[in-house]
Order: structure tokens, then C-alpha cells, then sequence
């Protein structure tokens, strides 16, 4: 019994560890192959107290933005809850965000199934929380990308994007055809249940979190002393907030950073091209350290809150 235990016990600190270790490993390729001593320099010299207030600010208005688009989702999926109980709520699965955007989209769906939702309908609910979350990154980058042209991304990114708006009219099409052998899932019931005005409306409702993302982020770049152009910002962002939520590392560690050394190391200052990566290697890093921190302020203050009403995922509280 007591090595089933010891076992269990390793397996569950491999699963919370090794997202840290994709993440880290990433980092260490990019950085061996920038000068090591220009990006020194940068982390020294950044407006590091700037930055800090910035993230902080940003992320308090995100969980404010992620809370009224969330709560607007779940009136369309006719699973209406209190706004300050989805705050909380939400806040509280920031810490779960930490480790993995997904895990903290599971620990809402508990949340869900806590307050009255079946498992499945609850599964199900997450789901389309998530899809229309994606769903609005992907119309908003498309429209940035129609609006300034292709010439702002690279070939790569525009093919994958009509790729991707492809399979999500023919996502559209199912849900409005709705055929009975899916109806009849009750997973698929949210989905089903919301319809096409549903999606418009969730999706309409996840504008400003999707606009405050974007927006927080060139922010955070101005504040370090990279001059992004805000077109060139609302085009590319978007993209690097969906490579954020991919489920390979926590909160996005490495693959978000090689993504804004990828796209706008152009717009940094340096002599070379490899100090000018140097450079916002530095400001991704930080700024994902101070957007952590800011992430698990917001989850230890909204945590004992969440759990008066019994409604903290598990996790969370052992985090807490």
C-alpha cells in the first residue's frame, strides 16, 4: 500500500513538473542563441518596477473582462450563476492557470458541476467557454490581418489562419445543421444548445477580454521600451495569445517568449539582429514573471472566497 502511495505521489509531482521542464527547456534553446551578455544587460537595465505595475493592473482588469464574458456564456447556455460568484470563482482558477490554461478551464467546469451542473453538461459548458474564447482570437486576428494586410505576417500564419477559420465554419455548419446522433451526446448538449445566435452572442461578450489581452500586452512592450506599432500589435498579438494557452507548459513558459522574440524583434532596439532578441527575450521573460506572480496574487486573494461556498477546485486548494 504504502509504495502504491509513493507511486501515486511521483506520478502526480511528474504531471505538475514536467510542464515546467518543457517550458524551461524551450527557454534554454532560444537563449543559446542570443548574446548572452546583451540579454544580461537588458534585464539589468529594464523598467522593472514599470513593468510590474503594468502586468498587475492588466491582469486585475483581464479577470475582471474574463469574468463578465464568462458569466455572458453561461446565460446563453442557460446555466445563469452570480456574477461575483464567477468572479471568484475564476480568480481562484488562476492559480490552476499557472500550471496550465486548460487545468484552469477544467477547475471552472468543477466549479460548475459543484453548483448544480451534471458532469457531462458541465464538461460540455467548459467546452464551449473555451471554443468561443479561441473562436474570438481567431475572428478578431483575421479581421486585423484582412484590415492591415497580409504583408504584417508571416506567409505561414495567414495560410494557418484560413485553415483554421475553414474548420470553424464548418464547426458553424454542424452546429446548425445540429444532427441527431451528436444532439444526443449530452457532452455535446451546451453546444447544441446555444446555437449559432449563442456563439455570436458568448463571442460578442469575449470582445474586451480578447481587446485587454491585446492591448495589456503592447502596453507591457511600450513600458520596456519596445515600439511596437499598435497595427502591427493588434495583428500579431492575438496569434501569441493562442500559442499562451497551447497545453505544452505553464501559462505559456517558452513557447510564448519564442513567439515575441519570433515576431517583433524587429522593433527592439540593438545593434544586431541578435541583440535586438536579446532584448525582448529579456522582456518576455520578465514580463511572464511579473504576470505570474500578478496571477497567483489574484488566485490566494479570490481563494478563500471560493471556497465558503465549497466551489474551489481541488487543486486550487492545495495550491492555496
Amino acid at each position: 500500500m504504502e509504495k502504491q502511495q509513493r507511486q501515486g505521489l511521483a506520478i502526480r509531482l511528474i504531471r505538475r513538473v514536467w510542464p515546467w521542464l518543457v517550458g524551461s527547456a524551450i527557454l534554454v534553446v532560444i537563449a543559446t542563441r542570443i548574446p548572452l551578455a546583451s540579454f544580461r544587460a537588458e534585464l539589468g537595465h529594464g523598467p522593472h518596477l514599470l513593468l510590474a505595475a503594468v502586468d498587475f493592473a492588466v491582469t486585475t482588469l483581464v479577470l475582471c473582462t474574463d469574468s463578465f464574458a464568462t458569466w455572458i456564456g453561461l446565460i446563453v447556455l442557460r446555466m445563469r450563476r452570480p456574477l461575483a460568484k464567477v468572479f471568484v470563482v475564476r480568480g481562484a482558477t488562476y492559480l490552476l492557470y499557472v500550471i496550465n490554461y486548460a487545468l484552469g478551464q477544467g477547475g471552472f467546469g468543477y466549479y460548475l458541476h459543484r453548483s448544480g451542473a451534471t458532469s457531462l453538461r458541465a464538461v460540455g459548458a467548459t467546452l464551449f467557454l473555451m471554443g468561443t474564447n479561441l473562436a474570438t482570437l481567431l475572428v478578431v486576428t483575421s479581421i486585423t490581418l484582412a484590415v492591415h494586410g497580409s504583408g504584417t505576417a508571416p506567409g505561414a500564419m495567414v495560410w494557418t489562419l484560413i485553415a483554421a477559420c475553414i474548420g470553424f465554419a464548418f464547426y458553424l455548419s454542424v452546429i446548425a445543421s445540429a444532427p441527431r446522433f451528436l444532439v444526443r451526446r449530452q457532452v455535446l448538449e451546451p453546444l447544441f444548445d446555444a446555437g449559432l445566435r449563442g456563439h455570436a452572442v458568448a463571442m460578442i461578450g469575449r470582445i474586451p477580454h480578447m481587446a485587454l489581452v491585446v492591448l495589456g500586452n503592447w502596453v507591457a512592450m511600450r513600458a520596456w521600451g519596445i515600439p511596437v506599432p499598435f497595427g502591427v500589435a493588434i495583428t500579431i498579438m492575438p496569434v501569441v495569445a493562442i500559442i499562451s494557452v497551447l497545453p505544452i507548459s505553464p501559462a505559456g513558459l517558452g513557447t510564448t517568449q519564442v513567439a515575441m522574440v519570433y515576431f517583433f524583434s524587429t522593433y527592439a532596439s540593438g545593434i544586431t539582429a541578435d541583440d535586438r532578441a536579446a532584448g525582448v527575450l529579456a522582456f518576455a521573460i520578465v514580463h511572464f514573471v511579473y504576470g505570474v506572480l500578478a496571477c497567483v496574487v489574484i488566485g490566494l486573494v479570490c481563494t478563500p472566497f471560493a471556497k465558503r461556498g465549497g466551489d474551489l477546485p481541488g487543486i486550487a486548494a492545495d495550491v492555496a
